[in-house]
């Protein structure tokens, strides 16, 4: 039995108090009548296509929540990242290109090496997007997005574990011209630019073009350098599309292309001047007296051009064949991307944790699916998918030798040090910084097969039973070059290889979904739902596997591997309630969960080896509600909203003692949505929309020490707008009204480096938006 407490905090009231707490799903169709019209009050259906078929979302037995490309626009949806903030279920969205910190229900893979997998599944057209660096693109010319909860590797196969995004292009037609140009401009001098261009080419030819550009300065200040104007997460973003559609009788093909070049700045830390115990350590063995400058909103670093830039290809090919009995269906894809990020974790002007990863990767698809028309009594689907990736990763670590000698290992002097470990004399190298190297490749091949049948048993009562088989194999290489310097291989590593260590593992499993949905009355369904997830295993990027004793600061013995971890498997039980009430007006979806996982992978600092490891952690459960609705009482008024209550627990491997050990990185309580006042003006309407987002305090990593945290915030965006008949329109927007101060991040620390707080939140701003649509 699932229960939930019944108190809340009073944290929440301010945020919770402004709704009756409401939906992610705010879908306005295309073709809704203009907003001048006569009043039409009830909610249009919203159609998902998750499930493979077209369906509508109160009839979908799963967690699910859509965004209608009105809903990404509106609410500045800016790239995938940001569906996160709408999403109950979800955390920590972020402004970089890493999704090492993307937790649904609680579940997060922090692993940012190359060895393992993300436990998001982010996928565009059906095509899976891959990991940190090709995975998060900008979101423009979007027809749909759709977020789903739980395990969902029964339906969307590789790596979607805890859940899963689904984004949906808008697509070429061969009925009419139509297009649409959006402009913007905004505080820290961003800039927005998007357009997309439908043209019918014959009555069998379709071609749609779409492109954006975002630019921005930053609004974090580095005191490390007080005389230049270097503004800390600044970006600059472009991206195209390109769609041609072929259509003839029963066979619809459609060719896309698509690119995108990101330059952001690589994630600012901030170093807590409370880490007394490793501060200490530090001032003592340097002799200085170290002190993190700057206020809560800047950051004293040396790194003065943290990057994250990227640059994304992509390929699908799509061939529809209608075969009356059945659709069958083709999505041949490529993807290729390079990578590269540098930040400093250390979050303190000592150059003691400068840490930069260049990665470039490639990614080959096939999937053949077949699947029944979405009527009937009886439905099913089938299909085979299979993959090829490649991906090649050279991680960097920089710290000041002298700090590495007298704080890290304690000695007097790096002369002191080198002649008591090699008896060598010391030669600074240059500039006096250590520079230590990895290297890994891995090239990963799979294939699964699945099917599922879903039959009405009774007028009213549906079952569904699917299955699928995943296989996986990873050829994975890690190479730990030798340092060039005097000082050898004892910071990052305390070792190195002789070129590349090998290991090839294969991995399969199963994932079942069983669910039960029983309607009610016809626009109200209750659903109970039981299913298996799986993630192959994998290998760290940072440690190795020894047959014996490595001899310290040595070449590994003859047989070393990189060091391999296990799957990891979740079963979650679901339980959820979808409806519609008043005649449409009242829209609701409750949904309960409880899910227990086992070898949940984990990175963690190995004090011992110095290194960063992935382990198995023992099991670790999880339960919680989620709640989502949306309120249209009348013409002028609607609301969408959510609310989420979610508690997670390890047990096994890992011992802490701490209070916040118990638990996953995830805010226990969280809520967001929207408000909107409607009034008929001219030929248009007039509208003032509040959104606002909720998170409460989230528990940290297993061996929390307790210095930062990520406290509760809440946020407040307001937009004023003007939408016409004639498709133009024009928003006036202030984000963070109240210019709310909180973090995305907290970090551990440790040894070296002090607890950190990361990426925090922009300051209040204000901007306008002019948005032009036409042939709809």
């Amino acid at each position: 039995m699932i229960s939930f407490p019944c108190r809340q905090p009073s944290a929440l009231w301010t945020a919770s108090a402004l709704a009756f707490l409401a939906v992610p799903a705010a879908a306005t169709p295309r073709d809704e009548p203009s907003p001048s019209a006569e009043p039409q009050l009830e909610a249009q259906d919203v159609i998902v296509t998750a499930q493979r078929r077209p369906e509508r979302i109160q009839n979908t037995p799963v967690a699910i929540s859509a965004f209608d490309e009105q809903a990404i626009v509106q609410r500045k949806l800016n790239d995938v990242k940001d569906i996160v903030t709408y999403t109950p279920g979800f955390s920590g969205n972020s402004e970089d290109s890493y999704i090492d910190t993307l937790a649904i229900r609680g579940i997060v893979s922090n692993d940012y090496g190359i060895g393992g997998d993300p436990s998001i599944g982010i996928f565009k057209d059906g095509v899976y997007q891959g990991r940190t660096g090709s995975a998060v693109t900008s979101l423009f010319d979007i027809e749909r997005a759709e977020a789903l909860r739980g395990p969902q590797g029964f339906l969307f196969g590789r790596n979607a574990i805890s859940g899963a995004i689904n984004i949906v292009t808008n697509k070429p037609d061969t009925e009419r011209v139509r297009g649409h140009v959006y402009l913007g401009y905004g505080e820290v001098d961003r800039v927005e630019a998007e357009a997309a261009l439908n043209l019918p080419l014959s009555e069998h030819w379709a071609l749609r073009v779409a492109g954006y550009h975002t630019a921005s300065d930053g609004w974090v200040d580095n005191v490390f350098t007080p005389d230049r104007d270097d503004r800390l997460m600044g970006e600059n973003r472009t991206a195209a599309r390109a769609s041609l559609l072929y259509t003839a009788g029963p066979l619809r093909v459609i060719a896309m292309g698509e690119y995108e070049r990101r330059r952001l700045d690589g994630t600012p830390y901030r170093a807590s001047n409370d880490d007394r115990e490793v501060l200490d350590a530090i001032d003592d063995a340097l002799g200085i007296d170290l002190v993190v400058g700057g206020g809560p909103r800047d950051v004293d670093t040396d790194l003065t051009d943290p990057r994250d830039d990227g640059e994304i290809y992509g390929g699908t090919l799509q061939a529809d064949l209608d075969l009356d009995f059945a659709t069958l269906s083709s999505i041949t894809a490529y993807r290729r991307h390079r990578f590269f990020y540098s930040e400093d974790y250390d979050g303190t002007p000592l150059r003691i944790g400068n840490y930069s990863q260049r990665q470039r990767g490639t990614y080959a698809s096939q999937e053949v699916r077949l699947v029944s028309p979405g009527t009937g009594r009886f439905t099913w689907s089938t299909g085979l998918s299979g993959y090829r990736e490649t991906v090649r990763a050279r991680f960097t670590e920089q710290a000041d030798e002298t700090a590495v000698c007298l704080a890290g290992y304690g000695y007097s002097s790096c002369e002191e040090l080198t002649q008591d470990l090699y008896g060598t004399p010391y030669v600074a190298a240059p500039d006096g910084i250590l520079v230590d190297v990895n290297e890994a490749r891995t090239v990963n091949t799979g294939f699964s097969a699945y099917g599922d049948v879903n039959f009405r048993v009774l007028p009213k009562l549906n079952v569904g039973l699917g299955l699928r088989y995943t296989w996986d194999h990873k050829k994975f290489g890690l190479n730990i070059l030798p340092s060039d310097t005097t000082l050898g291989n004892l910071w990052t590593f305390a070792y190195y290889t002789d070129g590349f260590v090998t290991d090839g593992r294969s991995w399969q499993g199963t994932t079942p979904r069983l669910y039960v949905r029983y309607e009610i009355q016809p626009r109200l369904n209750v659903y109970a739902s039981v299913t298996r997830g799986y993630k192959s295993g994998g290998f760290g990027s940072f440690t190795v596997a020894a047959p014996g004793p490595i001899e310290e600061f040595g070449l590994v013995p003859d047989g070393t591997k990189p060091d391999a971890f296990a799957p990891e498997t979740i079963w979650s039980e679901e339980l959820g309630v979808k409806g519609d009430l008043l005649g449409g007006r009242l829209r609701f979806d409750l949904t309960g969960f409880l899910y227990n996982y086992r070898n949940l992978q984990s990175v963690y600092f190995d004090t011992e080896t110095r290194t960063q490891r992935v382990l198995n952690v023992g099991r670790v459960q999880g339960y919680g509600a989620e709640f989502a609705t949306t309120l249209r009482p009348s013409r002028f008024f609607d609301l969408t909203g959510t609310l989420t209550y979610t508690h997670t627990r390890k047990r096994g491997d890992r011992d802490c003692t701490l209070k916040d050990c118990g638990g996953l990185p995830n805010p226990t309580w969280a809520s967001s949505g929207v408000g909107t006042f409607h009034y008929p003006l001219a030929s248009g309407e007039a509208y003032l929309a509040g959104e606002w987002v909720y998170e409460g305090r989230g528990r940290e990593s297993f061996d929390w020490r307790g210095i930062t945290r990520r406290h509760g915030y809440t946020t407040v965006n307001l937009r004023l707008g003007y939408r016409s008949d004639a498709g133009w329109e024009a928003v006036a927007y202030v984000e963070n009204l109240f210019d709310a101060l909180y973090y995305h991040g907290a970090e551990n620390g440790g040894d070296l480096t002090p607890a950190t707080v990361w990426g925090v939140a922009q300051p209040r701003n204000v901007g306008v938006n002019l948005r032009w649509r036409f042939g709809d």
